[in-house]
């Protein structure tokens, strides 16, 4: 049952989710079914997928889907997903990325920041020791954390 204080603070502030993806069928349902469990401001960027994702967006009406013809990368997905959410009116988004790597109960988190900070960039970074997270991945993640 989805948390009504929850689904309020995104609509009360004008927040949305943005979920660029590419080839993540695996992965991609559950993370909109738990993204769902906190707000319906879901904007899901298809970037020119080649498996079965358009197949699991057609199952979620409520979403907002953007479907790019080729893939462009997850950069050129997200500036469109930005884009689409300040033309639907959104003043704030957050990128939650469709593998299933970040936290998605770590939303209420971004949204206590926003409230406390309505001005600011918040940016999230993903405990990079935990289980599960590729060797290579904690690399690149690291890396580009020290210079975000």
């Amino acid at each position: 049952m989805p948390d009504i204080i929850q689904y309020h603070n995104f609509k009360t502030l004008g927040c949305c989710i943005l979920i660029p993806t590419f080839n993540n069928d695996r992965t991609l349902e559950r993370v909109i079914i738990n993204v769902l469990e906190f707000t319906d401001q879901v904007i899901v960027i298809d970037d020119g997928s080649t498996d079965r994702t358009r197949e699991i967006l057609e199952n979620f009406s409520n979403l907002t889907v953007l479907h790019l013809p080729v893939n462009k990368g997850k950069g050129f997905a997200i500036r469109q997903g930005f884009r689409e959410a300040v033309r639907l009116g959104y003043s704030y988004a957050i990128t939650i990325d469709s593998d299933g790597q970040h936290l998605v109960e770590d939303l209420p988190k971004f949204i206590e920041k926003v409230v406390d900070e309505p001005k600011a960039l918040i940016i999230g970074a993903r405990d990079l020791e935990q289980a599960g997270i590729p060797g290579g991945s904690t690399f690149g993640n690291r890396f580009s954390n020290f210079w975000t």
